[in-house]
């Protein structure tokens, strides 16, 4: 197993190298609220053909969770405004604060938290994958929510 967390510049970039783990069942979270706006809807990625990247705005309320998920394809998150953590398949959580720039591996079991009693957590999410990759795998007992976002790159 390979876990690597390069920090400098105010970023950190956080990378994992080994096969994806099984869900492991949560205890109950806290309320999930998130809301979401694409930002820069799907397109292609010149060079790579068969390749799209899409841009959201996500928000994640004061004292909420987004839902445990993982993703089929590239996630790259920076924080914008606000704090918290995200835990990632089961390592330390990694706080999250505004400039944080954090690359989520494809397949690997993710949850942003906003701990804070006031203040929601603002990030974006660009996602980079093939052409009809579904984004979102959910998980038992979680309900399976878009929050104003697509699941999935389109075919082409």
């Amino acid at each position: 197993m390979m876990f690597r967390v390069l920090s400098g510049a105010g970023f950190i970039l956080l990378s994992a190298a080994m096969p994806a783990a099984a869900a492991v069942e949560d205890s109950p979270s806290k309320p999930m609220a998130v809301s979401c706006t694409v930002l820069l809807p799907p397109a292609p990625v010149p060079g790579l053909p068969g390749t799209l990247r899409m841009v959201e705005k996500l928000t994640v309320p004061p004292g909420s969770d987004a839902h445990r998920h993982k993703h089929d394809i590239d996630e790259m998150i920076e924080v914008v405004s606000g704090s918290g953590r995200l835990s990632i398949d089961g390592k330390p959580d990694v706080d999250l604060k505004p400039g944080v720039v954090v690359e989520i591996a494809p397949g690997k079991l993710h949850q942003q938290h906003n701990d804070s009693d006031a203040e929601p957590l603002v990030y974006t999410a660009t996602f980079i994958g093939k052409a009809g990759a579904h984004m979102l795998t959910r998980y038992a007992g979680e309900r399976d929510r878009t929050a104003g976002c697509p699941h999935s790159l389109p075919k082409k």
